[in-house]
Formats: C-alpha cells, structure tokens, sequence
C-alpha cells in the first residue's frame, strides 16, 4: 500500500531515466492573492451542502470562511519572472515555451518546449498522476522535470477549522512560507514571496520559494531551480518544483548560477487552472470492478477524495493547510493475512463490507492506524485465498479522525453497477 499525501517526514523517490529526485513533502501551511480573486471554484463550500441519506459523519468538516479581501491578510504579489529574456539562459533547454502540457491529470495547465514529455507512473504501487505528476525535457547533456503534487490540503484564508483542531494555521502568507521550506528542506537557504501568475479567471495566486544557490548538492547532479505552492481557485493547493540535471547546476557561477531559474519562472508563468475538478460532493464513489455487473463502492462526506489506483483506490480528506488529516487505502487482493500489520497493539470492534470484523493497528489521540481485511463474497469467510477488501486507514493528528475515516470505510459495499 501507498504512502499517505501528508509528507509527514517521508521521502518519495521518483525515477525517470534522466532523473532520481528524493522530494521531501511535509504536512505545513497555505498561500493567498491581494485582491479578493473572482470565484471560479467549484462549489468549494460542499461541505456545508446537505448530504444524502447514509452519508457518514463527518467529525470534523471545513467551515467555508473567505478572508481573502480583508486588510493585512495577503500580502502585494511580486513579479514570478525576474531579469531580462538573455538571462533565461540553460543550456540548450529554451523557449518558446508554446507546447501545451496538463499537470495532475488536468488539474493545471503549463506550456513547455515542444520536447516536454508527461511521464507515466514507474510502477502500478507509486503515486497516479492524480496525485503526483511529472514532465520532462531533455536536450541530452541536461534535462529539466516540473514535478507537481496534489497536496489534499486547503487555503487557510478560505475556511476555518474546527473548533478542537489541534492547531489554529495562519493565513496562507504565513503558512506558504512554513510549508515551502519543510518541503525543499535540502535546501539551506530559500527566498520566498506572494507572486500571481496569468491574468482574469485564469488568475493564480502563488508562492515562488527560489534558492540562493541552485546549484546541485555535492555529490548529485540536480538541483531545485524553482518551488510553487499554488492557490487553485477551488481552494485546494498544489506544489509545482521546477528542476535541473547536468553541469549548468553542478559547477555554475555568475549570471550562469540563475539562469536556469529565469528558465523556469517563464515556464511556470503559464500555469493556469486546467479542465478536470476535484469531486468533492458527499455520495457515493466507485473504488474498483470485481466482476462484470460488480463494483466495490465507498460512501464518503463532502470534502473526501477518491483516487483510483491499480489496486483498489486511495481516499484523501481535504483539510487545511497545516492540518492534513490522513486517507483510506484500499486494495482488492488474496493475501491479506501477508498484508496485516505485525506491531498492532491496539484492537477495535467494527465492521467491513457488512460482516463484522476485528480493526487492528496503533490508537493515540493524535491519531494511528487501523487495518481490517474481508472477503468480497461474505460466502467465502475462513478462505485463505479467498478475494478481500484490504483497507488500511491512518490519521495524522487527531485520534476522532481516525474514528471518521475508519467510518468512512465501513460504508464499503459490493454493489451493482449502474448503466
């Protein structure tokens, strides 16, 4: 199973043929704009609507609270492309920047060289490109990757928590800062500033971390030229990093030293929110086929996101920046008994797919994990090699979440499809 979007002290390594970057995403803060932007979200209130029938509840829902427009709130944005068009200078990797690419399966767009290539998730077991995407330009002595991240987490300038959530975050000015430089923390010195990218509904708010020395760390040869955190104007937050492979970031001094940043402040100028929307109603959602006429589904509240992986799906909720709350995941195998937790200390009674069953995993109050594993077919309880539902659930921070999400899981259910 997966590791979770939180970034909580983990390292994810992400393999291209040109590339081995180790990206460190941590659980930090929000980002904002000084004009009040126009609302071209989609219905990023959902959690205020009524939920259907069945619904589970949610212990701890997002509170819809625009602070955008009030005084000392968000900061003047700064200009994202700094210098002269000849300082925008890397190699041979150049403009026009006229290609037109989708980041995160749609969730932005980005123009790139006419060589940028998507790339395919290495394996069926590493993040989708819902989650976590990437593209690369390669010229043959360097290369270059934007590499975007969904991060499941909210504008803090645009809801309040709940009332018992463990800590109150600050405005997205403050918390951009925090969470650029818990996420590129390899890199001693970052400057950070508001910057807006696009103009009209395509508008961005956004925060620019730039290092003081984008050169490679001794003993490598890529660096970080540029990071993003990115306001959707859904409410949601994205990091976008921007980085260099080959001698223009190994040794580079003088205007040399910036020139691949100036690169890709031009590139990461034409973001701008792309086609696909989040589904963040409350209802039903599809995890994965078991049969011709079969589906495994989930109910979830508003605000919850389910990801289709090769196994089953994984289900993120959205909570504010700084305040990730944890994620459901969900797998359809054979050999549950090998995937069962062998340090579980702590037991809760429950149930999965309507049979009752036996949660095992760690309880605190700041959260844990829980994992329960049934058979599709309640027929074939006892068989070793019999298909099950594996569902591993894990919180981050608040021991009540842990009891939602796993309630949240305990709405899985066979059903039949829909025409």
């Amino acid at each position: 199973m997966s590791a979770d979007a939180s970034g909580v002290d983990q390292r994810e390594t992400l393999k291209h043929p040109f590339f081995s970057i180790v990206l460190v995403s941590a659980v930090a803060l929000g980002c904002g704009a000084s004009k009040k932007p126009a609302n071209t979200a989609a219905k990023p209130q959902a959690s205020e609507e009524k939920a259907p029938a069945g619904t589970p509840t949610d212990l701890s829902p997002n509170v819809a609270r625009d602070r955008r427009s009030e005084p000392g709130v968000r900061a003047p944005a700064k200009p994202l492309v700094v210098g002269k068009a000849r300082d925008a200078k890397c190699g041979k990797i150049a403009g026009p920047f006229d290609t037109p690419n989708e980041l995160l399966a749609g969730r932005l767009k980005v123009s790139t060289p006419a060589n940028g290539k998507v790339v395919p998730p290495p394996s069926p077991e590493a993040p989708t490109n819902e989650e976590e995407s990437r593209i690369v330009v390669d010229t043959g002595k360097e290369g270059f990757a934007i590499v975007a991240k969904e991060t499941f987490q909210l504008d803090p300038d645009r809801y309040e928590p709940d009332a018992d959530a463990p800590n109150k975050p600050g405005s997205l000015d403050v918390e951009a800062v925090k969470f650029l430089k818990a996420t590129y923390r390899d890199e001693e010195r970052l400057d950070v500033v508001p910057v807006e990218i696009g103009t009209g509904d395509a508008k961005l708010r956004a925060y620019a971390a730039r290092p003081k020395a984008p050169n490679a760390p001794p003993g490598r040869d890529t660096a970080l030229v540029l990071g993003l955190l990115v306001a959707h104007p859904d409410g949601t937050l994205q990091n976008v990093g921007f980085y260099v492979r080959g001698e223009h970031v190994r040794n580079a001094t003088g205007n040399a030293l910036v020139g691949c940043t100036r690169v890709a402040e031009r590139i990461a100028a034409t973001l701008a929110p792309g086609p696909r929307a989040l589904e963040r109603e409350a209802g039903s959602r599809r995890i994965a086929d078991v049969s011709g006429d079969e589906e495994l589904t989930i109910t979830v509240p508003a605000d919850y996101i389910v990801v289709p992986v090769a196994s089953g799906a994984r289900v993120y909720k959205l909570k504010l920046l700084s305040l990730y709350a944890g994620n459901i995941t969900v797998a359809i195998g054979s050999e549950a008994d090998k995937h069962a937790p062998r340090d579980a200390d702590a037991t809760v009674e429950g149930t999965l797919l309507g049979q009752s069953t036996k949660w095992r995993g760690k309880k605190t109050e700041k959260g844990g994990f829980l994992f329960a594993a049934e058979p599709l077919d309640a027929k074939d309880k006892g068989k070793t090699d019999a298909r099950s539902a594996e569902v591993l659930v894990k919180a981050n921070r608040q021991g009540k979440v842990l009891d939602e999400l796993r309630g949240v899981a305990e709405t899985l259910a066979v059903t039949k499809k829909t025409k």
